[in-house]
């Protein structure tokens, strides 16, 4: 069903789970699995700093994945990407570049007013997505199916809108 599975991680442990469930889905394929990390910069007048005063650990982590997930026999692959502005649209733009008919990524650590007034990473994912989404919510219990829900996918031919626009 999948040939390229794109994990959006953010190099936490939640997103450990993420990798669980892109390898549970990649073995069952046969499907390479690109793991994909977005530095957000914040500019400011001494120029550009990371939002994370820890990113070296969290890329860190991120290579950590990418290593579990090979010694787990899969094809895996890093892509990280530094940015001012928002990191779905650089998740959407490495899916774009890497193939991917799938994109994992967590639902939103906010809660429900901040998700409200900001959105969640999730929706915002899948707005801009090239392929459907997978949004994993925070308390995800494993690799299974259950609690995992597929929010969105506008198909390789539409990707330049977003629905409903």
């Amino acid at each position: 069903m999948f040939t390229t599975i794109l994990v959006a991680s953010d190099g936490s442990d939640t997103a450990d789970c993420l990798v669980t469930v892109a390898q549970s889905l990649a073995k069952e394929d046969g499907a390479n699995v690109v793991v994909a990390h977005v530095n957000e910069l914040m500019a400011g007048r001494g120029g550009a700093h990371s939002v994370h005063a820890n990113e070296d650990l969290l890329q860190d982590k991120v290579r950590m994945q990418v290593a579990d997930l090979k010694a787990a026999g899969l094809d895996a692959e890093i892509h990280m990407q530094s940015t001012i502005g928002k990191a779905a649209k650089s998740i959407a733009k490495m899916a774009i570049e890497c193939h991917a008919d799938l994109i994992v990524a967590g639902a939103s650590r906010h809660g429900p007013f901040a998700d409200l007034v900001f959105g969640t990473a999730g929706q915002r994912m899948y707005r801009l997505a090239p392929c459907p989404v997978l949004v994993v919510p925070p308390k995800n219990p494993g690799p299974t199916r259950h609690g995992l829900r597929v929010v969105g996918g506008t198909g390789p031919s539409s990707h330049d809108s977003a629905p409903g626009e």
